[in-house]
């Protein structure tokens, strides 16, 4: 491992030697390695088939079967594409909220690349150079590449400037490849503030996040730019590169928006979260800028103003975006964006006019005129004012970074974590926890007091994830490992819950028409040895288990719909897991019609009533075995139809009573029934008819307002001066 000065550490999440503030556990809590030998892991992801994936720093992806499995495999290997340097790399990792029936697996990282196509050899090759052989890990904090010098990871007017990237990549078995690359940004000039949190919000669109990527060691707004692989976009004034006035790059990037119409093209993502489809990397349809933004860039972004977002997760139940902001000189903070959808507004968190909540030393006094619009207004200047943190502890204890968030959502932990925030500081070396409390009732969790969080355990982490059992898991980057942290109520017991699996059995599709469809818990998992599990099941979506039980189950699907079906593995000691997948049934659709009248609005007694019944399919599918029924009025007699097709249309040809045909339409054919009534002699009041149609067995109607009809007439009773009615 490289030595650097001690003034660096704070900003080196991968530099941690040992816990600066050794915390044991509470008692009751346990911690267990459950995965080990990685090197450099930076995240882990659960599947709800049993697998779990984790990425090293330099860009490899490792595929566990499940919890036991002791011989992982690489399922993709993108060490050529990633720079594994100081604080880039393979930092964020996704699951599709459908794994495995979506094959998707999505990752960000520190693109050894990019911003200048034009210098890219043929063909490709990273832009800065691996360890050389015999040592593999020369780069700062054990990376894999290197930054040479010239120009210098932090020289002045230097740094080994690449971007970041999002890309999705197809899971086929045990390989991952097929790279698409949905966003390639992020001015990265200097090794910190690189990418990090990739993750799906409960809307559906992928979030992720990005730092300023500028110099650590002061004021930077763009003066100490590297002239050979310059920022072609933010304002700067090449001329007079020293002057605050008239340059605004550096971690000014983070402002971008502030000054949009100053940009050359189009902001960059740099201090930003953006908000993006995972299918084709745009920005979302409803974010803050969709309409007006200027840019694909500023369609995509939903906050910025963020120095190094490093890692963010969402509060369970709410689309609330809780963000960890790795700080400057003197805080770090925890930031929330409230849901972002129609309506909802920029967040501007501040970065670098900002630090805490106050004006940031350096910046503020370095007369940057972003900074000094922000400030206006006692702080409320301007395009987006400044929002303060949640949050924030100070760095009277050292070197600090806020490197992962995790709230509590199971139920085996004591009462008092239910709800809580867990989040690390890889640097101290600690874990703290924030109790959930509300009370004023409004739904958000109060914020303690800026720097009282309690210490929860002393661990080196980077990221933290909901597992198993609802069981917090940390990646420890230091010691290469991922660990499950447990309660079983005493300091001797080892008890840890199941890890439950879910798939479909040989033969079923997630996605489909009416069909049985079954399932499997096979790759469930207990990491106590002798443990026998029990399986119960959700088999319809209603939440209740108690539908089937056992390995195995199946069901029959009829109805269209979404379910989402589950099962809850347990062990002897009542110590269980949930998992679920979503199967949908989609029925054919058909787009059938009907209308009914017959001609009048008033009767009397006696007249023939002749009715027309049009049956139309306005769709592009045929209708083979539409119901066609009629309800007429008790107040007529004689009834008796005929009926013809055209374009196709089939029905039967004739009829006496109401009519109750199945009839076959072709894509835009009808059938016309004719049907003859007599006004009853006793008829009084209105006679009011109807007629239905209904979609052939296993069929919807996709338009069903028009699926029913009816005709009401009048009966006209009047008394003529000769005694009758006529």
């Amino acid at each position: 491992m490289k030595s650097l000065p001690k003034g660096l550490l704070a900003l080196l999440p991968w530099m941690v030697l040992a816990p600066a503030q050794a915390q044991s556990l509470p008692t009751g809590f346990h911690t267990a390695n459950a995965i080990g030998g990685r090197l450099l892991p930076t995240n882990v992801a659960f599947a709800h088939d049993g697998r779990v994936f984790v990425t090293e720093k330099s860009g490899l992806i490792w595929v566990y079967r499940n919890l036991l499995d002791a011989d992982p495999q690489i399922l993709a290997d993108l060490r050529s594409q990633v720079h594994d340097y100081w604080d880039r790399g393979l930092l964020g990792l996704a699951l599709d909220p459908r794994f495995p029936e979506v094959p998707y697996l999505y990752v960000q990282y520190a693109y050894n690349g990019g911003l200048f196509p034009e210098t890219d050899p043929v063909p490709w090759m990273p832009r800065w150079p691996g360890c050389p052989v015999g040592n593999p890990l020369c780069g700062v904090g054990g990376g894999t590449d290197t930054c040479p010098n010239p120009p210098g990871d932090t020289t002045l007017g230097g740094g080994c400037v690449i971007s970041g990237r999002i890309s999705r990549l197809t899971v086929d078995g045990a390989t991952a490849g097929d790279e698409h690359v949905l966003v390639e940004d992020w001015y990265q000039q200097y090794p910190s503030h690189s990418i990090g949190t990739i993750l799906f919000g409960p809307d559906g669109y992928l979030y992720a996040g990005g730092g300023d990527g500028a110099n650590f060691g002061g004021a930077d707004y763009g003066q100490w730019g590297n002239p050979t692989w310059p920022d072609r976009r933010a304002p700067l004034n090449p001329s007079n590169p020293n002057d605050p006035a008239t340059n605004q790059g550096g971690a000014l990037r983070a402002q971008g928006l502030e000054v949009e119409a100053q940009y050359a093209g189009q902001v960059w993502l740099n201090g930003t979260i953006i908000r993006i489809d995972p299918a084709t990397g745009l920005g979302a349809p409803d974010n803050p800028l969709a309409a007006d933004g200027a840019s694909d860039n500023a369609r995509r972004i939903v906050a910025y103003g963020l120095r190094n977002p490093f890692r963010f997760t969402v509060r369970p139940g709410t689309g609330e975006l809780w963000v960890g902001d790795v700080g400057y000189n003197s805080w770090e903070t925890i930031k929330i964006i409230p849901p972002v959808g129609a309506g909802s507004v920029l967040k501007n968190f501040g970065w670098p006019c900002f630090e805490g909540r106050g004006h940031t030393q350096n910046y503020s006094t370095a007369n940057l005129p972003i900074c000094t619009a922000l400030y206006a207004g006692g702080d409320h200047g301007g395009r987006t004012p400044w929002t303060p943190p949640w949050y924030a502890y100070d760095h009277s204890h050292g070197s600090s970074d806020v490197t992962g968030l995790a709230f509590y959502t199971g139920t085996s932990y004591p009462e008092a974590y239910r709800r809580s925030l867990f989040f690390a500081d890889n640097s101290r070396g600690v874990i703290f926890n924030i109790p959930y409390v509300d009370a004023n009732g409004d739904g958000m969790p109060d914020a303690p007091a800026d720097g009282t969080a309690a210490a929860f355990m002393g661990a080196t982490a980077v990221d933290l994830a909901t597992g198993p059992g609802g069981d917090v898991f940390y990646t420890d980057v230091t010691n290469g490992r991922i660990t499950r942290i447990y309660y079983c109520g005493s300091t001797s017991c080892t008890n840890q819950a199941p890890s439950a699996a879910i798939a479909l059995d040989a033969g079923s599709a997630a996605d489909g028409g009416a069909r049985t469809i079954a399932f499997t818990a096979a790759n469930s998992v207990d990491p106590n040895a002798g443990d026998t599990l029990t399986y119960d099941w959700d088999l319809d979506g209603d939440g209740t288990f108690g539908d089937a039980a056992g390995v195995t189950a199946s069901r029959a699907y009829a109805a269209e719909g979404r379910y989402r079906v589950a099962v809850r593995v347990s062990d002897p000691s009542g110590a269980s897991d949930v998992q679920s997948l979503v199967v949908t049934v989609t029925l054919p659709r058909v787009d059938v019609g009907v209308t009914l009248d017959d001609g009048v609005a008033t009767v009397r007694r006696g007249d023939v009533l002749r009715y027309t019944l049009t049956v139309t399919n306005h769709g592009a599918d045929a209708a083979d075995g539409e119901h066609v029924a009629t309800a007429l009025s008790a107040q007529l007699a004689g009834v008796a139809w005929t009926c013809a097709g055209s374009d196709g249309g089939l029905c039967a040809a004739s009829g006496s009573g109401d009519v109750d045909d199945d009839v076959t339409l072709p894509a835009g054919a009808r059938v016309v029934y004719t049907i003859e009534a007599t006004v009853a002699s006793d008829a009084d009041g209105t006679i009011a008819s109807t007629a239905d149609v209904t979609p052939p067995p296993g069929h919807v109607d996709a338009d069903p307002a028009d699926d029913a009809a009816s005709d009401v007439d009048t009966v006209d009773d009047t008394i003529f001066r000769n005694g009758f009615d006529d």
